[in-house]
């Protein structure tokens, strides 16, 4: 009888369990978000004065609101990144050290 008292918690609990509906995780979208595209057109020419500089995020921000982009997105050698193209994203790549070599948009 003692054995049966100890072993009920554990079939009740198994049973109840598949009484549970399974957690939703939120559904993220299949594509970007358009309104990050809207308005604003990039203008790398206006950018270019941070070549050579060290990245942060002041100087990152600044060539940013220079070029007239929404977003701004650092690419560094030794991390991936997409090839997703966004008109209105400013490109900064840098070498390995963080100087920036190249500025453009997409």
């Amino acid at each position: 009888m003692k054995q049966i008292a100890l072993l009920l918690p554990a079939l009740l609990l198994a049973a109840l369990s598949g009484c549970m509906s399974p957690r939703q995780l939120p559904q993220l979208p299949a594509v970007p978000d358009p309104s990050l595209d809207a308005g604003g057109t990039c203008n790398d020419t206006a950018a270019r004065f941070v070549l050579g500089k060290t990245v942060d995020e002041r100087l990152a921000d600044e060539a940013r609101i220079r070029a007239g982009a929404r977003l701004v997105r650092v690419l560094r050698p030794d991390v991936t990144h997409d090839d997703e193209q966004r008109p209105s994203r400013l490109d900064l790549q840098t070498d390995a050290l963080g100087r920036i070599v190249a500025v453009r948009c997409g």
